[in-house]
Parts: C-alpha cells; structure tokens; sequence
C-alpha cells in the first residue's frame, strides 16, 4: 500500500526527486524513532526531579506510547511526500526545504494532536504532562530535518 502512494505521488518524470525525498523523510523518521524513546524518559525524568522543588504538591502522569510515537512518523513521512510533492509542482525544479519543514512539521503535529483528541488521550493529560510526554518527538522530528539535506537542494546549490 505504501508503494501505491509513492507511484501515486511521482510521475515519470519526478521519480527520482521523489526517491530523494523518501530517502530524506526516511533519515528523519529512523532517527527521530531512535532518540525520541530515550529523550522522552530523560525529560520526563529531569521534569519529576524538578517537581518537588518546584511545588509541596503535585501529581504529575506521564507517558510515551510507542503506538503513538509510530503513528506521529507515519504522519511525518506522509507529511513530507506530499509536502514535497506540492513543492515540486510549484517551484519545477528547486525543493524548499524550509518550506518543506515547517509545513510538514506543522501539518503532522496537527493531525496527531487531533488523533490524540479523538483517542481520548489528550483529555487525560494536563499542559505540562503534554509537553513532556510528546514535546521531545517534536523537537527531535523538527531538528532531524533540519539537519539532514535534501539532495535536490544540495546538488542545485
């Protein structure tokens, strides 16, 4: 199914940029996936070790599920084929990559917060329990691409 939607997206003419682009949206997930889990704990660790000089009292629940932390990449991925797609439509021949970022970043971190509303998970969870438990992935996600180039764009330059 999801080499039907990369037949999909690319055309003949666009299937090496595309490739590029699964290439690079693949860079990003593996390892975003990679460090998300271990950063996560350590924010929500350093965070409960804050807690008690910060308040008397305080509840504080936490957690990162992997189902949701596969989903949210998935909506990466997904995020930047499209994303890339639509760019390559409008510019021809130059990816943005800045353009690239920040919507797909943006658009799959909406989607997920929309998925987490429509799971019942976000209901549960307090400001500062949302932005321990799922702030790292998206900070991890938006670094990861970033860093890594897109080729398209380091050849053109």
């Amino acid at each position: 199914m999801f080499c039907i939607f990369i037949c999909y997206l690319a055309s003949n003419q666009q299937i090496s940029r595309m490739k590029q682009a699964l290439q690079y949206a693949l860079k990003v997930v593996l390892t975003s996936f990679l460090f998300a889990i271990p950063l996560s704990f350590l924010a929500m660790m350093s965070y409960m070790a804050l807690l008690p000089m910060l308040l008397d009292n305080y509840n504080f629940n936490a957690g990162l599920s992997r189902v949701d932390l596969v989903v949210f990449m998935v909506l990466v991925v997904f995020a930047i084929l499209v994303t890339a797609k639509r760019t390559d439509k409008i510019n021809n021949m130059l990816y943005n990559k800045q353009a690239i970022v920040l919507k797909s970043i943006s658009a799959s971190m909406l989607v997920f917060c929309f998925y987490l509303l429509l799971t019942g998970k976000l209901s549960d969870l307090s400001l500062d329990e949302f932005i321990v438990s799922y702030g790292p992935p998206f900070l991890i996600t938006y670094i990861c691409m970033k860093v890594y180039p897109l080729k398209a764009e380091a050849a053109d330059y």
